[in-house]
């Protein structure tokens, strides 16, 4: 959590922040959004969709003094993580003994089968995750060829 929060700073550094109000923030960057730290909302819509804040949100929280630990939903914290993770026990039913402590049930995998055509090898990569830049291993410029497409004289 903590690096993915220094990764959206990483390059936010220079955004102009100007306040609005006590809890209404102008960030101004590539292009300028509205965000409100009282509502927990951001105008390129982000914070709402993944419930982490996003580049926008953490420099105005940063620009207010606050901790943006407070600011992330509880969903993210080692917390909740665990109570997501407490045994579940079955509730007993009149027709059936109750399970003693010692038993096991005994789990069968689900039956699948198996889907047509060749399996995908490149995952899906999720919401706003970026791509990596390509990179000329002869010239060693970022962009759109490689050392096979380089037309640069070395």
């Amino acid at each position: 959590m903590e690096t993915k929060l220094e990764k959206s700073l990483e390059s936010r550094r220079h955004w102009d922040v100007s306040r609005s109000s006590d809890f209404l923030f102008k960030v101004h960057g590539e292009d300028s959004v509205m965000v409100d730290l009282q509502s927990r909302t951001c105008s390129c819509r982000m914070w709402q969709i993944k419930g982490f804040p996003c580049a926008h949100a953490l420099v105005a929280i940063l620009k207010n003094g606050e901790n943006p630990f407070e600011y992330i939903e509880e969903y993210f914290t080692v917390e909740h993580f665990k109570k997501c993770n407490i045994p579940i026990f079955p509730i007993p039913h009149i027709d059936r003994h109750a399970q003693e402590a010692g038993e096991e049930f005994l789990v069968n995998p689900p039956v699948s089968k198996k889907p047509p055509g060749r399996p995908r090898v490149k995952r899906i990569k999720s919401l706003g995750e970026q791509k990596r830049p390509l990179t000329c291993s002869k010239c060693g410029q970022l962009g759109r060829h490689n050392k096979k497409t380089c037309t640069t004289q070395i």
